[in-house]
């Protein structure tokens, strides 16, 4: 699509300011010439945006994906880690367990040794 450019109306008016006709058609034809190449055009623009605008979609598609991807890989991290915490407090409570099983039986020996002790003296 091109600008609207009255090429003949430009060139009377160079040729009413003192150019010869050679000068204000070789004028026209370089404006004409710079205008349609650089300038750009509501139509232009308008398919632009349409272009910008899939762009932008298809950016969102692959943001929302990776996110997705992000949230899948966040989530298996933390059930490994709950699983990893949960088998270390039951090792922990294990432990507790035994440790807890000598105590009390250590103090049984120990008590049923007094008990013992004090039956023998009396």
């Amino acid at each position: 699509m091109s600008i609207a450019f009255d090429t003949l109306e430009y060139a009377r008016r160079l040729r009413q300011i003192g150019f010869d006709e050679k000068q204000a058609e070789g004028m026209t034809q370089a404006l004409a010439t710079a205008m349609t190449d650089t300038l750009a055009t509501k139509q232009d623009l308008s398919e632009l945006q349409v272009l910008l605008k899939a762009d932008i979609r298809d950016v969102q598609r692959l943001l929302k994906a990776d996110i997705r991807e992000v949230q899948l890989l966040l989530q298996a991290e933390i059930r490994e880690v709950h699983l990893r915490v949960k088998a270390d407090m039951a090792e922990l409570e294990a432990r507790l367990e035994s440790r807890l099983t000598l105590r009390l039986g250590g103090l049984m020996v120990a008590g049923i040794g007094i008990v013992s002790a004090l039956v023998k003296l009396l």
